[in-house]
């Protein structure tokens, strides 16, 4: 290896290549410090998910094989999107590997078993929601753990995005906390910094498409408040499921790109608020839309989830509007209250813009990641 000049290489999820190669200006937040360590190394480069690889016989194996091992541990494997020939072949001449989601992680697991038993190497994956995989047998935990044993003693570094899940694998895996780091996810505030927009005091927003957002709930939040004008940007809401007549529908989704980060900057700049509704768990869940949402100037009001990422930055009514269970008064409440007090708008809008700047900019990401890199 050489350490004054390593070969990084990420590896990222579906979609990435397409705006790396384009020249569109996009937000850095989804690239993980992937600019920056580029700058900095110049034998950095990338891979990504595919999903059109060649269907052989070898990846029907491996397909089928995916498929058993999410049924019997819950986690995250897609074998087939990733591991060929091509691609370890690449992986063997890397010093330095980011992995940048645990999906991705545990999908190149066979791979890097494999490598660390011919040459040193180190990996860091990004891990959000990783061990939040719910099992429902003592057969299927212990399969789950297993793996996850077998996981965390192969990869180098874990960059944990939730400080509540970083904190439950130091308790739950204490043989390798050496390799858990807490750091927060970040995003591109140059990007998603304030317009100059007249915002429409009737506009509220809803964005997301994880498994985790309470969809019923949002179409019901909007039925039962006529009065204000909602946004709905996902693709797990159809037109059919909408019966009030002040819900405008866009399908988004950002792999696919349907609806642009110019489009969505848009929208943020002319809403009052932002709505993230999340069933209960300990993954986190809507962080991204709430910060994006937070550096546009939109206050934000979300599900108390035990999976919420930093109870310890945020706090109700200071820089967040905390709902406390998904039940559609308490949220009607909640809006009508913040939707009528721009005095209160304004307020939450400048503290959670300053939180942002202080402990959320990608900068910060890049920084930490320099740190684990260099060990």
């Amino acid at each position: 290896m050489n350490s004054k000049n390593p070969s990084i290489l990420y590896i990222f999820g579906f979609g990435r290549s397409k705006l790396i190669n384009s020249e569109e200006v996009y937000p850095n937040d989804f690239f993980y410090g992937y600019f920056d360590v580029k700058d900095k190394y110049k034998k950095t480069s990338f891979i990504e998910f595919e999903s059109g690889i060649k269907n052989n016989f070898f990846n029907k194996v491996l397909t089928i094989f995916s498929k058993i091992l999410r049924k019997l541990t819950k986690l995250s494997f897609f074998f087939e999107n990733i591991c060929t020939y091509k691609n370890f072949k690449i992986l063997m001449r890397s010093d330095k590997v980011v992995l940048t989601n645990d999906r991705i992680g545990l999908s190149v697991l066979p791979m890097l078993v494999f490598i660390k038993l011919i040459k040193r190497s180190e990996s860091t994956v990004i891990v959000m929601g990783l061990l939040a995989k719910q099992t429902n047998t003592l057969k299927s935990h212990m399969l789950q753990r297993l793996f996850l044993i077998i996981f965390f003693k192969t990869v180098t570094n874990f960059m944990f995005l939730s400080k509540g899940e970083f904190q439950q694998a130091e308790v739950s895996y204490m043989k390798y906390k050496h390799k858990f780091h807490f750091t927060p996810f970040c995003i591109d505030t140059h990007f998603w910094s304030q317009k100059r927009e007249k915002r429409n005091r009737n506009q509220i927003l809803f964005v997301g498409n994880d498994g985790r957002r309470d969809y019923k709930l949002v179409v019901k939040i909007a039925e039962n408040l006529p009065q204000y004008d909602f946004i709905f940007i996902t693709s797990n809401i159809t037109l059919e499921q909408i019966k009030s007549k002040n819900v405008k529908l866009f399908k988004g989704h950002w792999n696919k790109q349907i609806l642009s980060d110019h489009e969505m900057k848009d929208i943020y700049a002319k809403s009052s608020l932002s709505i993230i509704p999340i069933h209960n768990s300990y993954q986190p869940s809507g962080q991204s839309v709430a910060l994006q949402s937070m550096s546009m100037g939109v206050p934000v009001a979300i599900t108390h989830t035990d999976g919420f990422w930093d109870k310890e930055l945020f706090s109700n009514s200071d820089n967040i509007f905390f709902v406390e269970r998904n039940i559609v008064s308490l949220w009607t409440q909640s809006i009508i209250h913040i939707m009528s007090d721009l005095k209160l708008q304004k307020k939450i809008s400048l503290e959670a813009a300053k939180t942002i700047d202080r402990h959320y900019k990608s900068d910060l990401f890049s920084i930490k990641l320099f740190n684990i890199l260099e060990i």
